[in-house]
């Protein structure tokens, strides 16, 4: 990928081979696209630390890959390949999710549900979006509880 980028940064430079030879260069170009494209999306590691709301450091690693915003109001993807939590996911989610994601590392049940109607009614979160933010939080914290938030009933 990187001896497509630098042929492209040459080719883009050298006003000789877009003077004289235009259509390679265009299809030189248009076939480097999509490699480009995919270069914001690749990921990397971030070192630990404590994302806001949190109040403690994770129990999971922590990565950057850049996130697309669906239809639905959702964040993708909210971890990397690697499983490490995405940090522009969790920042995405920060303040719609935040009592969930704040919670910390051992909260009980009955606290993760009140947290995620919590964020139902101060923050706004539709259930597809606290789903989000509850999956962020598990892998966060390394929580293994059994909720679904989106049948949570609150009152």
């Amino acid at each position: 990928m990187l001896l497509v980028v630098g042929l492209l940064a040459g080719a883009c430079s050298s006003p000789q081979n877009t003077s004289t030879q235009p259509s390679p260069t265009a299809s030189a170009s248009a076939a480097a696209s999509p490699s480009i494209s995919i270069s914001p999306g690749a990921e990397s590691p971030v070192p630990a630390q404590i994302l806001s709301p949190a109040p403690d450091l994770p129990v999971a690693n922590l990565c950057s890959t850049q996130i697309t915003v669906t239809a639905n109001g959702n964040a993708i993807p909210l971890l990397c390949q690697s499983g490490a939590v995405n940090v522009p996911a969790w920042r995405f989610y920060a303040d719609v999710s935040a009592s969930v994601l704040g919670l910390g590392l051992n909260p009980t049940a009955g606290q993760v549900e009140a947290a995620i109607c919590d964020d139902f009614k101060r923050g706004h979160a539709t259930k597809v979006e606290e789903d989000s933010g509850y999956k962020l939080a598990s892998t966060y914290y390394g929580w293994n509880f059994s909720i679904d938030p989106e049948k949570v009933t609150c009152q």
